[in-house]
């Protein structure tokens, strides 16, 4: 029993694993600089208030003292002063904080796959944890649940552990090659735009040589057409 809880324990995706494979900083709302699209649902609002309220500490130790020392340097030493400005310092943390958020929303928006597979993921670890609870439920002989099929549902818990690492590894070197992919990109669709562009005017040079053989059809014929009527006249 222990030796299967233990193998369990093996198949859930860890923090570290998770930090490591993505080469980020993965937390319940952030991945490096970024929000996941899940940070704002009711169950991590929590984690999220708790992000603000230290990005808005960090912002209040960088924007009083600096406020502080413009006022004393415009207004001397005046303690009136000092009080009258120092909401100013307040109110620009807030500032920065809510500027900081809006830019890490926006950062998010640009790695929906790794916010996507994280998700999957604290999906995965949950079922991972409901299969052990079942395990140690059916280990208990006062109780009457079981988990069929144990063997079958811990390989399934297997391949779905492996397609997940095999995506976020994945995920990071299309994100650590995102540039140059962007690149190639770009010239593939310069590719195809000169190609496009070779296509029309060689549409346009087969015009150009039809209508010049259309021309010397036409003047063929007319000199045909001239000999013959210039012959019958003759035998008339």
């Amino acid at each position: 029993m222990a030796e299967e809880l233990a193998n369990l324990d093996n198949l859930r995706i860890t923090q570290r694993e998770l930090d490591q494979l993505t080469d980020l900083d993965i937390s319940e709302v952030t991945m490096g600089w970024a929000y996941r699209q899940s940070a704002f649902r009711p169950q991590r609002r929590l984690a999220w208030l708790s992000e603000q309220i230290l990005t808005l500490g960090v912002a209040l130790i960088f924007c009083v003292p600096v406020t502080l020392l413009l006022v004393r340097a415009l207004s001397g030493d005046s303690m009136q002063a000092v009080w009258r400005w120092l909401p100013l310092g307040g109110i620009g943390a807030i500032a920065l904080t809510f500027a900081w958020s809006i830019y890490r929303w926006q950062a998010g928006k640009g790695l929906l796959t790794l916010s996507y597979l994280l998700d999957e993921i604290d999906r995965f670890n949950e079922m991972v944890a409901a299969v052990e609870i079942l395990k140690e439920l059916g280990a208990a002989k006062t109780s009457r649940l079981n988990l069929e099929n144990q063997q079958e549902v811990i390989e399934a818990l297997h391949l779905t552990r492996e397609s997940l690492v095999c995506g976020l590894m994945t995920e990071r070197v299309m994100r650590k090659h995102q540039r140059f992919m962007s690149q190639r990109a770009e010239m593939f669709s310069n590719i195809e735009r000169n190609l496009a562009t070779l296509q029309r005017l060689q549409v346009s040079d087969d015009a150009s040589e039809y209508s010049r053989l259309l021309n010397e059809a036409i003047q063929i014929g007319t000199s045909v057409h001239r000999e013959l009527s210039g012959g019958d006249r003759a035998n008339r």
